[in-house]
Formats: C-alpha cells, sequence, structure tokens
C-alpha cells in the first residue's frame, strides 16, 4: 500500500507541475510581449534615461541589515551600494568597464565574463522588454515558480550566460530567475509589483545562492536625471 501510495503522489506532482497536455505554449516573442504590457507598455519604458532605487537589504544568512540604492544611466551605467555600517558592498560601471568592491577591501575590476553579463543587464530603458537582446530565447514549459504558474524561459545571453527565467501565465510579469555561475546557480526571486510613474517594479527581490539570502526592498524609485559622478571608475580601476 505504501508504494502505490507514493506512485500516486508522485503521478499527481508530475501532473501538476508540467505543462497541461494538449496546452500550446506561446512563443517567446508573445512571452515578452505579456511582459511589456505587464511592465506598463514600451512606450513608458523607452523615454526612461535614469533610474534610482533606494530601500533596504537584509542579508539573512549573516544577521546584517542596511541601506540599499542602485542607480542606472543610458546606455548601460549603474552604481550599487549596499551600506551594513561597518562597511559597504559596492559595484558599478562606467558603461565600458564594471567593478566591485566589497567592506574594508579595495575596488576590483570584474572579469571579462561577469562585467559582459551586469553590462547587458544595466541597460536603461525599454531594452529589457525585447527578447531580441539575447542571443538565444526558448519557452520550455509551463511549470510552478515560487507558488505560481510560469512560463518557463530558457536564455542564452550575448556573452554566453545561461539563465532561466519564468513569467506568470496570468499576469505576463516575471516572477523569478536561475543563473548558471561558476559558483553554482544563483536564484532570483521578484515580489510585490508596484507602479512608479506608470511602470511596474518589483519592490521585493530575493536573491539566493549557497551561503543563503539576501533581501532586497525597495521603498522608491524614480526616474529624474543622475548625478553624473555616481558612475564614475574608482580609484585604482581604469579602462
Amino acid at each position: 500500500m505504501i508504494a502505490i501510495g507514493r506512485v500516486a503522489f508522485v503521478a499527481v506532482a508530475l501532473f501538476l507541475g508540467a505543462t497541461p497536455a494538449g496546452a500550446q505554449l506561446p512563443t517567446a516573442t508573445q512571452v515578452y510581449e505579456n511582459f511589456a504590457t505587464a511592465m506598463g507598455g514600451r512606450d513608458a519604458w523607452m523615454k526612461v534615461t535614469d533610474r534610482a532605487e533606494k530601500g533596504t537589504a537584509d542579508i539573512t544568512f549573516a544577521g546584517i541589515s542596511g541601506t540599499y540604492e542602485r542607480y542606472y544611466a543610458a546606455p548601460n551605467k549603474f552604481r550599487l551600494t549596499i551600506d551594513i555600517g561597518v562597511g559597504k558592498v559596492e559595484q558599478g560601471a562606467d558603461g565600458v568597464t564594471a567593478w566591485t568592491a566589497q567592506p574594508g577591501g579595495a575596488a576590483i575590476k570584474m572579469e571579462a565574463a561577469d562585467a559582459a553579463y551586469v553590462l547587458e543587464g544595466s541597460a536603461t530603458g525599454a531594452a529589457f522588454l525585447d527578447a531580441k537582446r539575447f542571443a538565444k530565447v526558448e519557452v520550455l514549459a509551463q511549470e510552478e515558480f515560487d507558488g505560481v504558474a510560469c512560463y518557463k524561459v530558457q536564455i542564452t545571453t550575448n556573452g554566453g550566460r545561461e539563465r532561466t527565467d519564468f513569467f506568470e501565465v496570468a499576469t505576463g510579469l516575471r516572477r523569478g530567475s536561475v543563473l548558471k555561475t561558476s559558483n553554482g546557480e544563483q536564484k532570483s526571486v521578484f515580489k510585490d509589483y508596484k507602479p512608479f510613474d506608470g511602470k511596474m517594479v518589483a519592490t521585493k527581490v530575493v536573491q539566493s545562492n549557497g551561503q543563503g539570502d539576501i533581501v532586497i526592498t525597495i521603498r522608491s524609485v524614480t526616474f529624474t536625471p543622475n548625478d553624473p559622478a555616481l558612475f564614475a571608475l574608482p580609484p585604482g580601476i581604469s579602462k
């Protein structure tokens, strides 16, 4: 009886987690069209040249909390600062060169593969709403992610990174991603989408890796011009 019950349970789990029989998956273009609409539309995002996010960061596995600030400027400049009081975790790019720094340490230039990935991902405007910006995009299945039905989309970036994104079937919003790295997988879950100036932004991001979770909670988002000095390379970093 135990063996039969287990077989039945597995069969039900597989049925619920897989694409429904006979269901036709959307194309990658259709998934991104729905995503663009859910995010407020391409027209709204095309006008964005600068963006600033502010909130908090909770490094749960270390029991540490701090402030979070992230700034973007066209075409692909960014600056991230997590201030935990005793030091800062920082990353940035001037559009060509990307760098990173840990508390108490000097800034170092990112390795080529990492730099290419963050530069591609920090593009400002409506580029993130277009599947054509990647080398390859394929809709693999419909399955559950973070408790909701999603389309599972396999992505190969122009820099050769492999990532799986999950787009909610009901809303079109991106609910998460799983990135393959040299140290294993990094999972991100996007929650609590809210409108800012007509554009939707996930105000809670949970990033998980082998160490544990980092929870980013965004309190404010603005789209006014940022100070160009934010994107200057730090001392010791050259192009």
